[in-house]
């Protein structure tokens, strides 16, 4: 097996890992079994030493930021999970009377953003304020909230492609809903944010937490959003119009609060949370004749 070879290699690199280490720790859902090696690289000269490593020995490895939008089987992963929640440099590289321009690697969450934001006096993030997530998985799922995404504010983005590193300028023919279509790993991009006073920087994110509160399970283990919302509709309404809320299948429940929400009322399975997933899918089919398509990712499992 590799992980002798892996083992050294981190090791020369000074990269800290973890063996056999349970992701359910790492996600949002608190939903997960072990994954052969988890690393904690801290530079991102090391990052890319060690996945060109994994590639060239054929290690199958994923990367992890805030642990939201993200189911993982029950069995966990054979592999290596990258926990980038290590690189994460904000600085600021230019302002005017009303903008200022920051450079964030990937692995700074959002909510860090939104805090220094506050400190520093600039703002426009607010929206995203309360959901687990890092820059970098914001930016690979287009995150958005309220009729604002953060496609609108990123000017460029630093992507590893094939052994290389490129920053591109950030167009509309690069973001779909819920998507960033750029293929490659996401290091890092700049924001242009705008200058506000702290105190309507808390307001506003204090308006956009009470919203989630009062809509949503803020407080619960869930991945967020189950479903992305179909051209004509909304995937909660369509699911409640379907009686799901509410609807338990182990310890795994559709929410309440909001019908495209799934809750883990604890020690939740994935397999309990696949079965709602289809179940909601075949239901809105029935009912619609839409095909709900995922929001969430992922790992060792499938809908």
């Amino acid at each position: 097996m590799w992980f002798k070879d892996l083992d050294k290699k981190l090791k020369e690199l000074k990269i800290n890992f973890k063996t056999d280490e349970p992701l359910s720790s790492y996600t949002s859902i608190k939903i997960g079994g072990p994954c052969k090696r988890m690393i904690f690289p801290e530079r991102e000269e090391s990052l890319l030493k060690i996945i060109d490593f994994m590639e060239e020995k054929g290690i199958p490895f994923f990367l992890l930021g805030g642990g939201s939008k993200l189911l993982i089987s029950d069995r966990g992963f054979e592999g290596v999970v990258i926990n980038l929640c290590s690189l994460k440099k904000r600085e600021i590289i230019g302002e005017n009377e009303k903008k200022i321009f920051l450079k964030i690697l990937a692995g700074t969450r959002i909510n860090e953003i939104i805090g220094l934001g506050i400190k520093k006096g600039f703002g426009g993030i607010e929206f995203l304020g309360g959901i687990p997530a890092t820059l970098g998985g914001a930016i690979k799922m287009n995150a958005g909230a309220f009729g604002y995404t953060i496609s609108q504010l990123v000017k460029k983005i630093k992507i590893y492609k094939n052994g290389e590193i490129k920053i591109i300028d950030s167009t509309d023919s690069l973001w779909e809903y819920r998507k960033f279509k750029e293929s490659g790993i996401v290091l890092g991009a700049e924001l242009e944010l705008k200058k506000m006073k702290t105190e309507e920087i808390k307001k506003r994110l204090k308006e956009y937490l009470e919203k989630r509160r009062k809509m949503q399970p803020l407080f619960e283990k869930t991945f967020g959003s189950v479903f992305k919302n179909p051209a004509s509709s909304y995937a909660g309404a369509l699911i409640e119009s379907c009686n799901l809320k509410g609807y338990q299948i182990g310890n795994a429940k559709i929410s309440e609060k909001h019908a495209n929400f799934i809750v883990n009322l604890g020690g939740a399975k994935a397999t309990d949370v696949l079965k709602l997933m289809k179940l909601a899918q075949e239901r809105v089919f029935k009912k619609f004749g839409i095909i709900l398509e995922p929001e969430v990712n992922f790992l060792g499992c499938q809908l």
